[in-house]
């Protein structure tokens, strides 16, 4: 397995101390993860001052455990962003798959409000397959995103291929059976 591959199983390989007793005693840990990210999709006017971004972005999971070690993963999130341009507000939600490789893959759920390109909420593992089934956690996470800006000037159906933006978990609590 070479280091691309092996992304987060490094990680997430703590959590499976049940797994070498024969045990089925769920480990829970605290990691930190950032996601540098780009979007693709398209901005529509929803009303008066308001507009909502239909579309995915994916990037890249940087994952830090407390002894330092840093692994990787692949993830896409198909999302939905309501924007207020008037009051200058924001809420988003999505569905997050994270690939660390074809036979290990994790699900999550986002969701967050606040100011145009800026929202907290919360990040959730809802499942996953492989060396990630049963896996679950959850974290306060903050998104940063540029779409507002890009949004405040469309009157609608107007395809967005760059925005970028980032995701940070930085006490992400992950337990495996």
């Amino acid at each position: 397995m070479t280091t691309t591959p092996r992304i987060l199983l490094q990680v997430l390989a703590t959590l499976i101390l049940g797994a070498s007793t024969g045990a089925a005693v769920a480990e829970t840990t605290t990691i930190s993860a950032v996601i540098p990210w780009q979007a693709q999709g398209r901005v529509f006017q929803t009303g008066v001052g308001t507009a909502q971004f239909l579309g995915s972005l994916e990037g890249i999971m940087y994952v830090e455990t407390a002894a330092g070690a840093m692994d990787e993963a692949f993830v896409r999130c198909p999302i939905v962003q309501a924007i207020d341009l008037v009051e200058g507000t924001s809420s988003a939600t999505g569905k997050c798959v994270i690939v660390t490789s074809p036979e290990d893959t994790a699900y999550a759920d986002i969701a967050c409000e606040g100011v145009a390109g800026f929202c907290r909420g919360e990040f959730r593992f809802t499942g996953g397959a492989g060396r990630f089934e049963g896996i679950k956690g959850k974290g306060k996470m903050t998104a940063r995103s540029p779409v507002h800006a890009l949004a405040s000037d469309l009157s609608g159906g107007v395809t967005i291929h760059a925005a970028a933006g980032i995701l940070q978990m930085p006490e992400l609590k992950v337990s495996l059976p």
